[in-house]
């Protein structure tokens, strides 16, 4: 995970989006894609979480390790995604504050990932 507002090259397959694709965490379902950017050095993509109180988290691009028949796959746990900004609308504009919040979660994860 270096680049966290860039897809990885070749992850997303020719998609041209990946909205309402399930989210896999590295342990488990983790909601479904309810938004994405995908310009590079701005991409993200909204996670929803929850069935009856919708819960909307800003994940970096760089986090999406792959993308196969319906799913999204991610370098993060559940618990990880849980901790990136919420948003109160998946189509809600990032701000600046939301943007470091993500990607300081996204950095605290990788280091994290390299030494367990």
């Amino acid at each position: 995970m270096e680049e966290p507002r860039t897809f990885r090259e070749g992850v997303l397959g020719g998609r041209e989006s990946i909205k309402g694709l399930k989210v896999v965490a590295t342990d488990g379902g983790a909601g479904s894609v309810s938004w994405a950017s995908y310009a590079p050095g701005e991409s993200y993509l909204v996670v929803s979480l929850g069935r009856l109180s919708r819960r909307h988290h800003v994940l970096p691009a760089g986090a999406v390790t792959s993308v196969g028949e319906g799913e999204v796959r991610v370098a993060l746990s559940r618990e990880q995604i849980k901790l990136l900004p919420a948003l109160s609308h998946p189509a809600a504009p990032l701000g600046d504050e939301n943007v470091e919040q993500m990607e300081n979660a996204f950095f605290r994860a990788a280091r994290f990932a390299r030494h367990s």
